[in-house]
């Protein structure tokens, strides 16, 4: 994130500028600065609810948290370079300088596109379509960050989560601390969130450009880029409906009025307008037609016969 010069506090901005480009809420997300130069900051959120409710069951195991960071943050990476270890049907990914998390193998390709120019090393088998410059033999995540994990002084517990004053120790001293208490490692880096953000912006860039197409072929004088929906909405509100259309909603409105029956029916394109030739068991059924039909069509009515089979003459066009 690049901050704005004036601004309450950094994790209100967080808030407002990872709603451009993050799916779901963002009001409950937890933010912790990793790195910072100038009004350029790299940061890491995690949901509070899902943070509390680790720190409670650690609580409940007695176990003391004095320290909660991001783990795939913390694997080993060459300078403008990237990291992948092997899961079971998932990768860590750790890119130069400031971005990591966890990732599904078919999701990489496209993602180490943006990555930069340095060598990409992997520990384990690499993934299908992805160029790895070192083939290192697999090892487990949370020994490889162990070196880094040593010296991070990152900490999510801040805030609402910060550390008790009794703790206050234990957090100065943390080699001794990491021996008797429990240390959080969570798999909460925003890089999952992105890079599916990032392919769901190109997804609807691309459905938006069709959408104007669409558009634009079919109302070529409109020129509006933006609130398609509504424009397009309205602009077919204006259009005749076309005559098929007009016999189907004709054809509803008789199965409405079971009684009268169409036997003839014109249509003059030119002027739109509709004339029907119609018998009834009874008059009452022939008004009650034309009411059924006056929401879509403006008719007037015209009756021939005045005695059994009732006929009459309908004429009139489309609203």
């Amino acid at each position: 994130f690049t901050l704005p010069k004036k601004v309450a506090s950094q994790a209100m901005a967080f808030s407002w500028m990872a709603e451009e480009t993050l799916i779901g809420d963002v009001d409950n997300l937890h933010w912790t600065v990793l790195h910072k130069k100038g009004a350029d900051v790299d940061a890491v959120a995690i949901d509070a609810d899902r943070l509390r409710a680790a720190l409670t069951r650690c609580q409940e195991a007695g176990l003391n948290v004095t320290q909660a960071l991001p783990d795939a943050w913390l694997l080993p990476v060459t300078t403008g370079g990237s990291t992948l270890v092997a899961q079971d049907d998932s990768y860590w990914l750790r890119l130069s300088p400031h971005v990591a998390g966890e990732m599904e193998a078919t999701l990489l390709p496209l993602l180490m596109q943006k990555a930069g120019v340095g060598e990409v090393w992997c520990y384990g088998d690499a993934p299908a379509k992805v160029h790895v410059d070192v083939q290192h033999a697999w090892q487990h995540p949370l020994a490889l960050i162990q070196p880094q994990w040593q010296t991070c002084r990152v900490n999510l517990l801040h805030g609402e989560f910060s550390l008790k004053a009794g703790n206050g120790r234990a957090a100065k001293s943390m080699k001794a601390a990491m021996v008797a208490a429990g240390v959080l490692s969570v798999a909460l880096l925003l890089g999952p969130r992105i890079a599916m953000a990032w392919m769901l912006v190109q997804q609807e860039n691309r459905v938006q450009e069709e959408i104007v197409q669409v558009y634009q072929h079919h109302f070529p004088s409109m020129r509006q880029q933006t609130n398609i929906k509504y424009h397009f909405g309205q602009s077919l509100k204006k259009q005749s409906k076309g005559f098929f259309l007009q016999l189907d909603e004709l054809e509803n409105a008789r199965q409405s009025v079971p009684a009268m029956e169409i036997e003839l029916l014109e249509y003059d394109a030119q002027q739109n307008t509709l004339t029907l030739s119609v018998s009834a068991q009874n008059q009452p059924a022939l008004q009650a037609f034309v009411n059924q039909t006056s929401e879509n069509f403006d008719f007037t009515l015209q009756p021939v016969s005045t005695t059994e089979p009732y006929t009459a003459m309908i004429a009139g066009k489309h609203k």
